[in-house]
């Protein structure tokens, strides 16, 4: 059966998400019972997960070693079991390495379960806690435990900070497959105009091919320029620079960011 939130839920349409809300009476009963749950979602996604992988936990526990951090097969077994109450955080990534599964997947399982127990004192849908796992999505109120609006704005505020570094790096990562996407047209187009059958074509459609060349050209500028740019804002901002592929020759001048915001 679908889990459901605890209690009455308004329907975030933002999210598209359920969210019940927070509970004020706070027990520890209902601290050491959202541990346990949330330990056990864990356990059965992995018994569910290896399942579905056709693999026995010897095979798992192999997996792991190949990895280069064992995890016996006892230990899966009691994971899955519950005899174990808890997965450690290394465990719960080399596992999912090991079942070549995302990880939030262990933790929210997207698709399985409609809503899941984001603290003692909330639930909310699974897609939506994924989300805001991985920074698509700002928290809730009760996820930042704030009541007053004023409050919970600037909780979103430095959330949002927070998150700005991810989607940083994942610029980072559209700006290379720009750069690489425009770089590869530009040299088809000039691989086309280098065939000798090229110079039999009629001079109009020469001109053509010369003006495609030339915005291509200028494109692939752009395109280093935009990706020579933010890497220099990454430095700025002091963030470690990822590595360039290496079929991507951009030389890294902090003074280009400088001199484009002058």
């Amino acid at each position: 059966m679908t889990q459901q939130p605890h209690g009455s839920a308004g329907y975030d349409t933002d999210s598209f998400a359920e969210i019940a809300p927070r509970s004020h009476s706070l027990h520890s009963d209902r601290i050491d019972s959202w541990a346990a749950e949330t330990n056990q979602t864990i356990a059965t996604q992995i018994r569910n997960w290896r399942n579905a992988r056709g693999l026995s936990a010897q095979q798992l526990s192999e997996r792991c070693a190949s990895i280069g951090y064992p995890i016996p097969r006892n230990i899966i077994a009691n994971i899955e079991t519950g005899r174990r109450g808890s997965v450690t955080v290394p465990e719960a990534i080399i596992i999912a390495m090991a079942l070549n599964v995302p990880p939030i997947l262990l933790i929210y399982p997207v698709g399985k379960e409609l809503a899941v127990r984001t603290s003692p004192r909330q639930d909310c849908g699974t897609f939506y806690a994924a989300r805001w796992f991985m920074g698509d999505t700002r928290p809730t109120p009760d996820m930042a435990g704030l009541d007053e609006p004023d409050d919970y704005k600037s909780a979103v505020l430095e959330w949002e900070s927070a998150r700005d570094i991810v989607q940083t790096y994942q610029r980072h990562g559209t700006l290379v497959r720009r750069y690489r996407y425009v770089r590869d047209d530009v040299m088809a187009q000039l691989t086309r105009m280098a065939d000798p059958a090229a110079a039999d074509e009629e001079p109009e459609v020469r001109r053509i091919h010369k003006r495609r060349t030339d915005v291509l050209v200028s494109n692939l500028s752009r395109a280093g320029e935009a990706l020579r740019n933010h890497r220099a804002l990454m430095q700025k901002l002091n963030l470690a620079l990822p590595a360039l592929p290496p079929d991507i020759e951009i030389t890294d001048d902090p003074a280009v960011y400088e001199a484009g915001s002058s």
